[in-house]
């Protein structure tokens, strides 16, 4: 009995030994990432092994540029998010420092943080289109051989990749995922690098008909696709861990998975439906009326829409969580494009009359659809199936735009200022242009 006893006593001195240790033991740093689900133009998602004291954080942790900033959360998760209405010209420096709640400090370290996007475009070239990436020196790297046609290309949310649609030319095509290391967040002395593409992998076993695309931040891929006219075609969803789901969903028109994930927007001839995905309980929301998805904003839930009215007019709308649509802009022209920055507090259309030879108008609106800036795009003319994209770490918007001039030239990428609307375009032909996530 009395060995029992001390060996009882032995383990719970131990344990009481062990527990102390833990507690004396400075909090440390579990996991740092970079999102752009933000009000701001980036944010740091950071977990540490115990709770923080967030007003220590604020006091000792630096960042260069000293960019207005704000820390959120309450003791452990915590988010660092950079202030609206500012613009990074180039890599920030963090130090991060402070203490926990029990008053042992967090070891000082320096992180290295670049979260614009980077130029993805799909280049002409001898024997037909490849897919390439702009360096931040200006110079273009070529991320995949030489397709006779590039039908589609979406890069995943989260930037880990790109999906792509190749063609023959002939009607047939195939779909393919190219990963993408990134090195937009690392630790000090180690250095920032461009993204590197991995090994090419197809994911289509058979020859596609067509095939629509859409992601989210999470690095999901939906897939719409068929192989023969005459089919319905499938829908799959392909999680970033591997897995195919398929969906039930019958379309009117291509569908999009919601940009924070757990939902897909899906086109119906009564309107437009908002399902959960596989996985989570099942919900299905309807939004009547002739509506179609135009774009997201950054902050989760809001969204554009194009509204198509019985005497041919079209109008935008915002909608936001648990609010009705909220019309911004109605008129009889065609709406080409749309964008918007943060939650709806500003928001950009390209819109074209054909009454006026169909010359594309640039519109910028405030959250009360009040014209604030406009601009004619004269001499210009948009590429047929490229998008509008709004770049919030740089104020900045991407269009594909074609010099009416030089039709047969290509097309070109052409940068917008958000505030002034002034162009810049890309010296380089291009058949469309797109912004990859800074994974």
């Amino acid at each position: 009995m009395r060995r029992v006893l001390l060996v009882l006593g032995g383990g719970v001195a131990l344990a009481a030994l062990q527990q102390q240790l833990l507690l004396r033991r400075p909090p440390r740093l579990v996991e740092i990432s970079s999102t752009t689900a933000s009000s701001g133009p980036a944010a740091l998602d950071l977990r540490f092994s115990r709770p923080m004291q967030r007003s220590s954080l604020e006091r000792s942790s630096a960042l260069e540029p000293g960019l207005a900033r704000r820390w959120l959360g309450e003791g452990n998760p915590l988010r660092l998010l950079l202030l609206p209405q500012q613009t990074l010209t180039g890599p920030l420096q963090l130090l991060l420092a402070g203490t926990d709640r029990r008053g042992l400090s967090l070891q000082p370290q320096r992180w290295r943080w670049d979260p614009r996007p980077r130029l993805l475009a799909v280049v002409p070239v001898a024997g037909g289109e490849q897919l390439q990436l702009q360096r931040r020196d200006g110079s273009w790297l070529p991320l995949t051989r030489v397709w006779p046609q590039l039908a589609q290309v979406m890069p995943l949310g989260d930037g880990s990749g790109v999906a792509l649609l190749s063609g023959d030319g002939q009607g047939s095509h195939r779909l393919w995922r190219l990963p993408l290391h990134q090195r937009n967040l690392v630790r000090e002395p180690g250095g920032l690098g461009e993204p590197k593409p991995g090994q090419l992998a197809p994911l289509s076993g058979e020859p596609l008909l067509f095939a629509h695309l859409s992601s989210n931040r999470r690095g999901d891929l939906l897939v719409q696709a068929s192989t023969t006219a005459l089919e319905p075609g499938t829908t799959v969803l392909h999680t970033r861990r591997g897995e195919r789901q398929p969906l039930v969903q019958k379309a009117s028109g291509p569908m999009q998975l919601l940009p924070e994930g757990g939902g897909v927007v899906v086109p119906e001839l009564e309107g437009l439906t908002l399902h959960s995905l596989p996985g989570q309980p099942s919900r299905r929301q309807l939004l009547p009326g002739s509506r179609e998805l135009s774009s997201f904003c950054p902050v989760s839930g809001r969204a554009l829409l194009v509204r198509h009215w019985p005497d041919y007019r079209r109008s935008l709308e915002l909608v936001e969580p648990g609010q009705p649509p909220r019309q911004l802009w109605i008129g009889t022209e065609a709406v080409l494009a749309s964008a918007c920055d943060r939650g709806g507090e500003r928001v950009w259309l390209v819109i074209s009359d054909w009454k006026k030879g169909a010359q594309p108008q640039l519109l910028a609106l405030n959250r009360r659809g009040q014209l604030v800036q406009q601009r004619t795009l004269t001499g210009w003319e948009l590429e047929p199936g490229s998008a509008m994209a709004f770049d919030p770490t740089r104020q900045q918007l991407l269009l594909t735009l074609r010099p009416r001039a030089r039709a047969t030239a290509g097309a070109l990428a052409v940068l917008v200022d958000g505030q002034t609307l002034q162009l810049q375009p890309v010296n380089k032909p291009v058949r469309w242009a797109l912004w990859l996530p800074a994974g």
